[in-house]
């Protein structure tokens, strides 16, 4: 066994053509005690795929199906590869428009038509406020493959995220990962064609009236917000220490209501607050917008005598001036 002499610096020499191209760590097992090197990844070079002609391919194998020439003559006149031509010539039962435009590379686990079913399902889902989940596309995915006896490399039931972002890649124009918004039943049963018809009836109508001007023209929603930071950003504490604790208010989980009222001109309404404690304070407002008004309910949410105060700081806003409004439910 050979014996490597001491070095002060590492004995290994400068690697070879060989170890710079191969995908493993070369290790110094001397003096770095087996602590692998940084791994060398090589991408290799694309492969170059179907670089003929798909016409001259299908009068080559045409001529030789025929026997009206042989491969040599076929691959010389068309200037198509031999083992090609001789690969396609053996298709007889298929046309050869199919066999000269075949796909390149796996053949899918699920057929086109079953796919395409399943992109018109999802999106169907979708729109009915029911999307599936990724692991909800996987199982069905497997479901498909299993009931059609079609052959899969699925384990576990269900398909692998291989194939899933295989699948979305291949219907991208289609098909896409969202994070879907939250919506009430109530909305979505308000949302139909007969009550949106109803809805621009109604505008249209009182709109021919008096043609409001943009500036006049309002909607008014309520949103909520959270007093309480929803995420504690990172701070530089003492390393080793077990916790690290952070100041947060005492409130967790409450929510102040705001309503908000905006015209399409660009001007709005100064918004009232309503806060969830039983009685008002003037600090509460402190810092508010200029205008704004503050309420209290136990819940923090609007109620109809809420409402009303809101509107008649609307009209205090707007004396003598006729004006739509949008509210929503």
């Amino acid at each position: 066994m050979l014996q490597l002499q001491e070095k002060t610096d590492c004995h290994m020499e400068k690697p070879s053509a060989v170890q710079r191209n191969s995908s493993f760590a070369i290790a110094c097992n001397h003096c770095c005690k087996g602590s692998a090197m940084p791994r060398i990844n090589i991408s290799p070079k694309p492969k170059r795929k179907r670089q003929w002609d798909p016409e001259k391919m299908k009068l080559a194998v045409q001529a030789v199906q025929t026997k009206a020439m042989g491969y040599k003559k076929a691959v010389k006149m068309f200037s198509v590869p031999r083992t090609t031509l001789s690969r396609l010539a053996k298709c007889t039962g298929e046309s050869l428009d199919s066999v000269v435009h075949r796909p390149l590379g796996r053949k899918c686990v699920l057929p086109p038509e079953i796919e395409k079913e399943l992109v018109e399902y999802l999106l169907f889902m979708e729109s009915k406020y029911y999307g599936l989940t990724l692991m909800d596309v996987r199982r069905m995915a497997y479901q498909l493959a299993t009931r059609n006896e079609i052959p899969n490399p699925f384990i576990k039931e269900v398909a692998g995220r291989a194939w899933l972002d295989h699948f979305l890649n291949r219907h991208k124009n289609e098909l896409s990962i969202r994070k879907p918004t939250g919506t009430s039943y109530a909305r979505v049963q308000g949302f139909n064609r007969a009550a949106i018809n109803e809805f621009f009836d109604i505008l249209e109508a009182e709109y021919s009236k008096k043609h409001y001007p943009a500036d006049r023209i309002f909607n008014v929603d309520e949103t909520g917000l959270t007093i309480v930071q929803s995420k504690i950003p990172a701070v530089i504490g003492k390393k080793g220490k077990r916790q690290i604790g952070a100041l947060t208010a005492a409130e967790r989980g409450s929510l102040v209501t705001l309503v908000c009222c905006m015209s399409a001109g660009g001007s709005y309404i100064p918004p009232m607050l309503i806060f969830p404690r039983k009685n008002y304070s003037d600090q509460l407002m402190k810092g508010a917008p200029p205008g704004a008004i503050g309420k209290v309910h136990p819940s923090g949410w609007i109620q109809a005598h809420l409402f009303t105060e809101w509107f008649k700081h609307f009209l205090k806003r707007q004396i003598q001036q006729n004006s739509l409004q949008f509210f929503s439910s």
